[in-house]
């Protein structure tokens, strides 16, 4: 018998228990891969690329070759085990590889013998191009149309929305794309590009808008796009454009999307003005839109400013507006009142929760006030259960409490030029600690500063990162009413790391307006607050949060609501930035709400609560 043949009867004997396998001991000669003398495997074909295009997965058979310590090659591939790193992509049957055929990406095909392996790499290109179903009277070969006309740039349409380099959640669903058509154009090609995605959609003007067109894609092109892309590069999106004669094609500028690796999860609850009623959108459900939770027929009183516990089982709001101070304390399964009558005792106007729902801490200055500190709220009941000492006084009430997630810290912005609580002047934004059984003295985070106001402090979920409201008074005035808290034109969104302190950041990224906003840096982007999760930013590492904010920039094509549309944004945020930099991604409107109306205060819970 040859060398070859004793080689392969070693390997027999070993894969039967006769020989030596890894882990056997110091005087194994194996390499510790289970296949005697091995040391070395060669997996091919090497680094290839497979396509599908929605419909039909690809196969692929690979060879695992193994190379051993006498210095001899070997086919191992019948003896080896192999897998796909990225086990979204498809799976082994022995050898033969069969991918998914609805979304492409990048793995590793990986072989092992017990401790050794060998590996190559894979690309699974999504490739396909597809008629829109809501587009009537296409050409019978759309694409050609395309290669048909020379270049004219005069016929170029312009990509309006979502804005470049934005990144959402793979789980978003509804992601419109907003563009102008361009001259005299009627066919449009619609194109997704990355190292795993061609894919292209031929459309017309289905839902034109003032005087441009939006597409929607249908949820099986959006998953196409969406679980391609997860936690990876971005994807380019751009348009070329013709009539259905091919005179010319004018081909737009490039934008870009990233998605997520992870899916976000939790509730959203939020206040719209149209019905004044909490909405309440379940970010793991399958509604398409927002529904109502709460409007004025509960108990006859208009509910709003709201602040949910964390779990998603209580809800206090603010039955009256300003000037009142009488609360709700909500049982969300039964929608039934936990203090009785809705005169609660004492008066609040705005609250925030601990982790675990037991209490929340709470505010008030406005009429008949008479505790100006941090009231310390039973969760159960409504009752008053104690008062942190911050300072708060009648002409410098305390306000905007927000608790942290690990309940360590509080938050809060001293007033400086009292107006009600929900307009105040010159804040500056202050934090406690948890010591024991007491809290300790207020430390200044963000110090109040002539002709600003900084206001709706609110806690990352690290517990670290804090961001808030920023107002410039640009009649000169501190007690403006450009600068007062609600709603001010010039509301920016800011960083600062809460326990190192150090020079706040803006979130330039965030903050940005959209391709219509043009020059216009009025858009009030206000009331900041957390997804209650940490998620990681990509397969490699890191980690993102999600931030919500109302804000009055332009909806894409979508302009022109009623209250200056101000509606709902989102943006991911990077935990893991170097200090001094922008940690912020550009913003996205929320899908599943009520563009015709106006939406602020949007509320996070960590799961939505069916009501019995």
């Amino acid at each position: 018998m040859g060398k070859l043949g004793l080689v392969c009867l070693a390997v027999a004997f070993a894969f039967a228990g006769c020989g030596k396998h890894h882990g056997g001991g110091d005087d194994d000669v194996d390499g510790g891969g289970g296949i005697e003398g091995l040391q070395k495997i060669v997996v091919t074909p090497a680094d290839q690329t497979l396509t599908v295009d929605g419909t039909t997965p690809a196969t692929a058979s690979y060879t695992a070759m193994g190379e051993f310590l006498d210095g001899h090659v070997a086919d191992i591939t019948s003896l080896v085990g192999f897998e796909l790193g990225d086990g979204s992509l498809g799976n082994f049957t022995g050898a033969t590889l069969t991918t998914v055929k609805d979304h492409g990406g990048h793995a590793n095909v990986v072989a092992s013998a017990g401790a050794i392996s060998g590996s190559t790499s894979l690309t699974l290109l999504m490739r396909t191009t597809l008629n829109d179903p809501g587009s009537t009277g296409l050409p019978a070969d759309p694409g050609g149309i395309f290669t048909a006309g020379p270049p004219d740039q005069n016929r170029a349409p312009q990509l309006v929305y979502p804005n470049d380099n934005v990144v959402v959640p793979p789980n978003l669903g509804k992601l419109e794309f907003h563009f102008k058509p361009g001259s005299s154009n009627t066919l449009f090609e619609l194109s997704f590009a990355s190292s795993v995605l061609d894919v292209k959609v031929y459309l017309r003007c289905t839902t034109p808008l003032n005087g441009g067109c939006i597409y929607l894609p249908d949820p099986v092109l959006y998953g196409w796009i969406a679980n391609s892309s997860r936690g990876t590069e971005k994807v380019t999106w751009s348009l070329r454009a013709t009539d259905d004669a091919g005179t010319g094609v004018g081909r737009s500028a490039q934008m870009h999307v990233g998605f997520a690796l992870a899916d976000v999860s939790g509730g959203i609850y939020y206040w719209t003005t149209t019905t004044e009623s909490i909405m309440r959108y379940d970010f793991a459900g399958t509604d398409a839109a927002a529904t109502k939770l709460i409007d004025a027929s509960f108990n006859g009183n208009c509910i709003g400013c709201h602040a949910l516990s964390r779990d998603g089982t209580k809800l206090v709001a603010e039955v009256n507006g300003q000037n009142d101070g009488r609360t709700a304390l909500i049982d969300i399964a039964t929608l039934t009142a936990k203090n009785g009558a809705l005169g609660s005792t004492p008066k609040t106007m705005f609250e925030s929760w601990n982790p675990d729902g037991s209490q929340y801490v709470a505010v008030y200055g406005d009429n008949g006030a008479t505790n100006y500190d941090l009231m310390l709220i039973n969760g159960n009941d409504g009752t008053l259960a104690g008062t942190i000492p911050v300072g708060g006084t009648a002409t410098n009430p305390t306000d905007h409490p927000d608790w942290s997630a690990d309940g360590q810290r509080i938050a809060f912005v001293r007033v400086g030029i009292k107006g009600t609580m929900q307009r105040m002047n010159n804040g500056g934004i202050f934090t406690v600690a948890q010591s024991g059984a007491t809290w300790t003295a207020p430390t200044p985070l963000v110090p109040a500063e002539n002709l600003k106001n900084h206001y709706y402090p609110a806690f990352a979920p690290d517990g670290r990162l804090l961001v808030y409201d920023e107002s410039t008074c640009t009649s000169g005035n501190n007690s403006g009413d450009e600068c007062n808290a609600d709603t001010n034109p010039t509301a920016t969104l800011f960083a600062i790391d809460s326990v190192a302190g150090g020079s706040p950041v803006a979130l330039a990224n965030a903050n940005a307006g959209g391709v219509l906003d043009g020059a216009n840096t009025a858009l009030t982007n206000s009331f900041p607050k957390w997804n209650p999760f940490i998620a990681p930013a990509t397969a490699a590492g890191g980690h993102i949060a999600w931030i919500t904010f109302s804000s009055k920039r332009a909806y894409g094509l979508r302009s022109g609501t009623p209250d200056n549309g101000t509606l709902l944004w989102m943006a991911a945020v990077d935990l893991d930035a170097p200090a001094g930099t922008d940690p912020s991604s550009v913003a996205f409107a929320l899908p599943f709400q009520d563009y015709a109306t106006s939406n602020h205060i949007a509320q996070w819970t960590t799961k939505v609560v069916p009501i019995q």
